[in-house]
C-alpha cells in the first residue's frame, strides 16, 4: 500500500485509525482504508494503523504515540476491546479520568450512529455521520480547538457526551461523485496492493445510502439516511 507511506516531520498531526480486531481481519474493513485516504489528503497528517493481537495480549503500536485516536467502530462485539486498546496503552477508558497528554479519543460507525449511549463514557467525541464530511472536519479544527473538546459541540456531527444529551445534526454527503470515486479507488488499491481478503474474488460497488424501504428492523436503512442515489456511470471513464 505505497499510497499511504507518509514520513513523520515535527509539528504534524498524529492520527492513529485504531480497529479492534487483528490486522488480517481489520484490514478488510473499507472504512479504516477511506478514513487514512481522507487523513493522507492533509499534508500536514500523519496517521497509522493500530491493531490487537488475537490474544488480546498486544498492539501494533500504542496508542499513546498519537495527537487524536480515531476507533472505527462496526459491531458491539467489539466495544470491550476498544477499552483494552486504551487500557493496555495507559489510557483510562474513561474520558472524565483521562490527563491532559492523553491523545484525543474519537469514535465512529454504524453501531454508534445507531445508539451511541453505550459507549458515550469512554469517548471524548462521536462522530455522526458520513467521514467523507467529519474526518476533513476533525482536522481543520484540531489545530485550533486541540483536546478542548466542548468546542466541536458547535460543529454539525460532533457528539460531545461530557456535555451531556444534546441534539446532534448528522452530518451527510448531499452529492456521492467524490464519496463513490474514493471508495472506488480506494477498492482499486487494495486489489492490487499486499492486503490480501479473507474472500475470494471479492467487489465492491456503492449504488446508495440509506434505503427508501424504511423497514423497522434494519439497522442500516436508519443509519444511512437520507437516501442518496449514486451515479456511477462516470466510473467507466
Amino acid at each position: 500500500m505505497n499510497a499511504y507511506q507518509k514520513s513523520y516531520r515535527k509539528g504534524m498531526i498524529r492520527v492513529a485509525i485504531a480497529y479492534p480486531s487483528n490486522a488480517r481481519v481489520a484490514l478488510q474493513s473499507l472504512s479504516i482504508h477511506i478514513i487514512r485516504k481522507l487523513l493522507n489528503e492533509h499534508p500536514n497528517v500523519y496517521s497509522d494503523f493500530v491493531f490487537i493481537s488475537d490474544d488480546g495480549k498486544s498492539l501494533t503500536r500504542s496508542l499513546r504515540d498519537f495527537d487524536i485516536v480515531i476507533f472505527s467502530v462496526h459491531y458491539e462485539l467489539d466495544y470491550p476491546r476498544i477499552l483494552k486498546m486504551m487500557e493496555m496503552s495507559g489510557i483510562s477508558p474513561y474520558s472524565s479520568r483521562r490527563a491532559v497528554d492523553d491523545p484525543l479519543i474519537v469514535m465512529g460507525g454504524p453501531t454508534l450512529m445507531a445508539n451511541p449511549e453505550p459507549m458515550a463514557p469512554f469517548t471524548d467525541i462521536m462522530l455522526i455521520g458520513d467521514a467523507e464530511v467529519l474526518i476533513p472536519t476533525l482536522i481543520n479544527y484540531y489545530p485550533e480547538y486541540g483536546k478542548n473538546i466542548e468546542e466541536y459541540a458547535n460543529l454539525v456531527g460532533f457528539y460531545v457526551p461530557s456535555l451531556g444529551k444534546h441534539v446532534v445534526t448528522k452530518a451527510f454527503v448531499r452529492d456521492l461523485s467524490y464519496s463513490i470515486k474514493l471508495i472506488h479507488d480506494t477498492a482499486i488499491e487494495l486489489s492490487l496492493g499486499n492486503v490480501k481478503s479473507i474472500f475470494s474474488n471479492p467487489a465492491i460497488l456503492e449504488v446508495m445510502r440509506g434505503c427508501p424501504r424504511g423497514c423497522l428492523f434494519c439497522m442500516e436503512g436508519f443509519v444511512g439516511r437520507p437516501v442518496r442515489f449514486a451515479d456511477i456511470i462516470p466510473l467507466r471513464n
